[in-house]
């Protein structure tokens, strides 16, 4: 099927139907893994800011590595951001995550925090959002304004950050100024939404979809769904500010836009900016004037959200 790209972007490839349960896939997956840890770990961050990394304790006990991109000079404490990656749960991060964080941190004069969250199918959830919540506490040890503090997630990074805004707010932990999500994967019952069968042919399936949440809830405990797939949260009430960003052409686009108005309809304030003629993953396209003006809008309302969480 033909879509209305736009012109802006380059040509979108189509991803993948990897299932990460399937034994068979093993040995592709442990390529992409390997090629993608080569290429993170080779990435030079552009002038006026570097690049390093730490290690994060989390909760079983494990260390997490995590890449910390921030202004070579800069007064601390300054701004903190974790920005958590996609990949379905079972790619780990990416060049593209690294180079978009550069962005955030140049933009939002902030230290932006990139955990390597463990992964699916060797670990399910709630793991990857344990990992994910143990970044969010270490941050805040790492000389970041705790009243300046943002989560950004993409994809299947968005469930993992709308999650950890719920886990704070229910556990009494300092909360993000506000979420970013970013094309965010929200829910796994795909049969809700008609985006699923409008962009079906899209470069994200609904095959791919069905599979990354199967891998990923295999062994969840069923009382920790509303936090790992946010959109079955019932009670959305006193969540921080949200950033939803809807690419036009994705069979994510109508749960994202849902959970804005769910977000809304429990008194969250929400801009909701969907991109005409984007596709998931559009924004690793860092030639693009269009994807320019995106992160410009994303840095805005990031700007926007520490600025009312200071008024108050």
């Amino acid at each position: 099927m033909s879509y209305s790209y736009s012109p802006e972007l380059k040509a979108p490839q189509k991803m993948p139907d990897i299932d990460p349960g399937k034994a068979a896939m093993a040995g592709m997956l442990k390529i992409l893994c390997l090629t993608h840890q080569k290429q993170t770990a080779a990435f030079r961050p552009p002038e006026g800011l570097r690049c390093r990394k730490i290690s994060v304790q989390a909760a079983d006990g494990a260390q997490i590595p995590c890449f910390v991109v921030e202004p070579e000079s800069s007064d601390d404490p300054l701004p903190g951001v974790l920005m958590i990656h996609g990949g379905g749960f079972y790619l780990p991060l990416q060049t593209a995550a690294l180079a978009l964080g550069c962005e955030y941190a140049r933009g939002l004069n902030a230290r932006v925090f990139l955990p390597e969250y463990r992964l699916v199918p060797q670990c399910t959830a709630p793991t990857q959002l344990n990992d994910c919540m143990a970044t969010w506490l270490e941050m805040q040890r790492q000389s970041v304004d705790i009243s300046r503090l943002l989560v950004i997630g993409d994809s299947a990074g968005g469930a993992l950050a709308a999650g950890l805004c719920m886990l704070c707010r229910d556990r009494g932990l300092p909360r993000p100024a506000g979420q970013l999500l970013i094309y965010p994967v929200l829910d796994d019952r795909a049969a809700l939404y008609a985006s699923y069968e409008t962009y079906a042919d899209a470069c994200w399936s609904p095959a791919a979809t069905k599979a990354m949440w199967d891998a990923y809830l295999k062994d969840a405990d069923e009382s920790l769904l509303p936090c790992l797939v946010p959109a079955r949260c019932r009670d959305l009430k006193n969540l921080p500010a949200a950033y939803i960003e809807p690419q036009e052409i994705d069979v994510l686009h109508d749960e994202a836009v849902a959970f804005a108005s769910a977000l809304q309809r429990d008194g969250v304030s929400v801009e909701l900016n969907e991109i005409a003629g984007s596709y998931h993953g559009f924004d690793s396209d860092l030639a693009s004037p269009l994807v320019h003006r995106v992160i410009a809008r994303r840095i805005a309302a990031a700007q926007e959200m520490i600025k009312k969480c200071a008024d108050r």
